[in-house]
Order: structure tokens, then C-alpha cells, then sequence
């Protein structure tokens, strides 16, 4: 350093009477100055290659200098990075602090009124561009919170207007705690603290910090009338009067089916999506892996369309339902028929976006390929692929159902109807999902005789616009191919 910084006076007269000019082209009076403990002296600076008048600003460990009229920033005298003024803020009650860009800025908040035991600048400016995880360089922020200043009933930052001042919010807001952190946003042609003092005055740069500091907005805390409101479910009637709003499917919701094998869990829901997609002019993309689309899909939905059995209807009648199909159905078929969860969506994303597609059905979920990864328990994996469905189902606006079969019961339950925590994996299936069905059958055969009876169980019903538990008789009847209600 060229020379010991000198008093206050200094500033003013003799040989820094260039320091007095910079004080007053940015408005801040030599009490101010001499109340945070800023001097002057001349500072040899390696950006300039030469010395310069300077601005000194102390630190409890070294200094920094700022040169005028080229600005250049230095440190020395064994500087430690810390928050400039911290021993005045830690000296005194602790209650709202605020924090500024710079040792400058943080002055114009004293010059508008604001107490010098409740300033704070930061000693650097942001992290590096690109460093995205725990902000590196802020050890002064953790030092300064572990001396006491966590005891803090506000931050205020009142740093600059510019993305590099952004970053430095962004970090600081994380490191202090969104829940006491505060911002100022600086008027239009003003970028921080000084410059609003030198173009609009002490009084209403103190207004502006007193008055229209704003907490940060905190991602997913919300007052009621800061929500959007959703639009409301479109609910789909399907197709059995006897239902009557008990039973309800909608978009935007993620549905299981569940049932022991060869109890017709298959057969009903295809029936319930075909009422459903004819009713409302839909378009249903199927996933199928154990009833192929030709011919034992195209069967059904050729009978329910024609209200005739495949075998005796005419050629015509195929052609004519076979169009329909065509316009109403997509199914999605793995080459090697070893698909996986996010083959499967991105397949469905496609029937969504370029097909109008409302409804997307897996059947059944244990032929998909599991991604679990080494450390997930299969809990685990089940959740992240609920929650996948789940997300899917409300971005894209479409039902996502899966037909799931149940693990294996001993010989005590297999005659009863299992629950939706029966199916294999995760009690999840019963958790995540919006809507729970169980199709059972109580008998299949009555002394040879094929028995077509079958009781729908609505186990689950995560919203009223869906209807509420309950259950229904049904039967198969095999001269029309359909389920009636009983």
C-alpha cells in the first residue's frame, strides 16, 4: 500500500481532495463515511499497474481498496473474506439486516437513514457461471451465522439489478434461509442502492427499503388466492345405468384394476373404455401384452360396436366396425415384446399429442421390463413409477390405467377378492393411485358348468367427481358377448 489511509478529514481536504470528489458524485457525506469507517489513501493497483487514489474499506482482517476515477478493486493487509460492517451488526440487537453488493451501496443505505449496526455487504461478488449445486465461495455467509447473525428476524437484499446480482439472491437465499429473506427491487434506471440515492434521493431510497421490500417467492407455498384454478375433471358416465354416478372414470387420473387371473378383469374394463369411447367420441391407446389385438381385442370391440358375435356377423358389419376401431383405437406393440415404463410413455406421448388420445391402458403390468436401479428396493421402484404414471397422466390430460395382477395367496384367500395392496410389489398400488377396482369372479364353474357371475369392487375413489366406494353384480352374457348388471 502506498501509504496508511488517513482520517476522515482526509476525504475532504489535502492531499485526497480527489476522494472528496467521489464521495460527492455519490452523495455520501463525510459522516456517513466516517460512521462505517471509510478512509482514503493512495493504493497501488496490479489491474492499473500503477498507484491510485483509493477508497479504503476495513475489514477486522485487512482491507479493500476501490480506485478512482478508473475503478479498480484491491486487497491486502491479510484480508479474510467476511460481510463488510459485521462486527457493527453483531454488536448490536439483531432484528432486520440488510445486505448489499458493495461496500458503496451499503454506505447509501446508511446516508438514507438506515442504522450502521444493520448494514451488511458481501466482500465478492456471485459463484462462478455454471455452478449449479451447493454455492461455493459463501463461507463468510456460514461463518457469520454461526457468529450469531442466524438470529436474524429478516434479511433484506438490496443488491444489484443485473443477473450476476441475481445469482449472488439466489445463492444467499439458500444459504440464509428462504423463510426470513426479503428483496428490494430496485425502479426502472436504477441498478442498486447508490444509484438510487443519486437519482432520487436518501428519502426515497429509505422509503423504497422500508416499504417495498417483498419476500422471496418461495416455490410451492402459496395463499389460496395465489393458486390457479385447475380446470375441472372431465368425468366419463361408464355405461351401466345401474352405476349411477357411483362409479365415474375422468382424465387427468391414474386408475388399477386388480383381480386374480382368469376372473375377467380384462373383458370388463375393455368393455367399460369401449362405452366410454364411443359414448364420448374418444380415442383409447392400449398397451396389451397377454389379449393381442388381433384378433382377441378386435373381436370384442367388433361385438360391443355391432351388438352381434363376431361369428355371426356379416362382412360388412366386420368392415364397418373394423373402421371404427381403426378410428378410435391405437395399440402400442414392443417389437421384442420386452417393453419397459418409458418406452411404453413415450410411445403414449405421441398418441396423446399427434392422435387426441384420452385414454392409455398397461395390461398387465408385470410384463413390462423393470428399470430398477441397483440400491432401489422394489417398493421404491413401484413408487417412482406410480408417481411417473401419475404426472403423465395430469401433463398430458389423459387416464392412465394399469391392470395389475395380485401375488400369490394361500389356499385361505384365494376364493376371496384381493385388495388393492394384494397387488404384487407395493402396498403403493394402493397409496398413489386416484382409483382402485378388484373384479372377481366368486365362482367359475358349478359342476362343470361354466358360471358367469362377477362382482366389481370400487376399492378406491380419490375424488367425489369419481364416486365412492362400493360394488356391483354382474354377469357375462355369453349370447351377446357383454356384461349386463345385475
Amino acid at each position: 500500500m502506498g501509504m496508511e489511509p488517513v482520517g476522515i478529514a482526509g476525504i475532504v481536504a489535502g492531499t485526497a481532495a480527489s476522494a472528496a470528489d467521489w464521495a460527492r458524485s455519490r452523495k455520501l457525506s463525510a459522516a456517513t463515511l466516517g460512521r462505517m469507517g471509510v478512509k482514503s489513501a493512495t493504493v497501488f493497483f496490479p489491474d492499473l499497474n500503477r498507484k491510485s487514489p483509493a477508497i479504503v474499506f476495513h475489514y477486522r482482517q485487512g482491507w479493500k481498496a476501490r480506485s478512482f476515477p478508473e475503478k479498480s478493486f484491491v486487497s491486502g493487509g491479510g484480508f479474510k473474506s467476511e460481510f463488510w460492517n459485521i462486527n457493527n451488526v453483531l454488536s448490536a440487537s439483531i432484528d432486520d439486516v440488510y445486505i448489499t453488493e458493495g461496500e458503496a451501496d451499503a454506505c447509501a443505505l446508511v446516508e438514507s437513514g438506515i442504522p450502521h449496526t444493520k448494514v451488511l455487504s458481501v466482500p465478492t461478488g456471485a459463484r462462478l457461471p455454471g455452478h449449479t449445486s451447493t454455492p461455493r465461495g459463501y463461507g463468510y455467509a456460514l461463518d457469520a451465522l454461526a457468529e450469531g447473525l442466524s438470529k436474524a428476524k429478516r434479511f433484506v437484499w438490496c443488491g444489484d439489478s443485473d443477473q450476476a446480482g441475481k445469482t449472488l439472491q439466489s445463492d444467499l437465499c439458500r444459504i440464509l434461509g428462504p423463510a426470513r429473506f426479503w428483496v428490494v427491487n430496485w425502479p426502472d434506471g436504477c441498478k442498486d442502492a447508490n444509484d438510487m440515492l443519486m437519482t432520487d434521493g436518501p428519502q426515497d431510497l429509505r422509503d423504497l427499503v422500508d416499504n417495498g421490500a417483498l419476500p422471496i417467492a418461495v416455490k410451492g407455498l402459496y395463499r389460496l388466492s395465489e393458486l390457479a384454478t385447475p380446470p375441472p375433471l372431465t368425468v366419463w358416465d361408464p355405461g351401466f345405468p345401474a352405476w349411477n354416478s357411483k362409479i365415474m372414470l375422468a382424465d387427468r387420473t391414474l386408475s388399477v384394476v386388480t383381480g386374480h387371473p382368469g376372473h375377467g378383469k380384462t373383458i370388463l374394463m375393455g368393455q367399460v373404455w369401449y362405452q366410454i369411447v364411443n359414448a364420448h367420441d374418444l380415442v383409447a391407446c392400449v398397451a396389451s401384452f397377454e389379449t393381442r389385438a388381433k384378433p382377441h381385442i378386435r373381436r370384442q370391440l367388433r361385438t360391443l360396436y355391432s351388438g352381434k358375435l363376431e361369428r355371426d356377423m356379416t362382412w360388412d358389419e366386420e368392415k364397418d366396425a373394423d373402421q371404427w376401431i381403426d378410428d378410435h383405437y391405437l395399440f402400442v406393440v414392443h417389437p421384442e415384446e420386452t417393453p419397459s415404463l418409458e418406452w411404453l410413455l413415450d410411445k403414449a406421448e405421441v398418441a396423446v399429442i399427434r392422435h387426441g388420445a384420452k385414454v392409455f391402458q398397461i395390461d398387465p403390468w408385470n410384463r413390462l421390463e423393470s428399470n430398477r436401479t441397483r440400491d432401489e428396493t422394489e417398493t421404491e421402484y413401484i413408487l417412482r413409477c406410480l408417481r411417473t404414471m401419475h404426472v403423465f397422466a395430469h401433463d398430458m390430460n389423459c387416464h392412465v390405467q394399469v391392470i395389475a395382477h395380485p401375488s400369490k395367496m394361500d389356499s385361505t384367500r384365494r376364493g376371496t377378492p384381493p385388495s388393492l395392496e394384494d397387488i404384487s410389489g407395493s402396498k403403493h398400488w394402493d397409496n398413489v393411485v386416484d382409483q382402485g377396482f378388484v373384479v372377481h369372479r366368486p365362482e367359475l364353474f358349478d359342476d362343470g358348468v361354466r358360471k358367469t357371475e362377477a362382482v366389481l369392487y370400487h376399492r378406491k375413489a380419490r375424488f367425489e367427481e369419481l364416486g365412492y366406494p362400493c360394488k356391483f353384480d354382474l354377469r357375462y352374457d355369453l349370447m351377446t358377448g357383454a356384461y349386463v348388471s345385475l
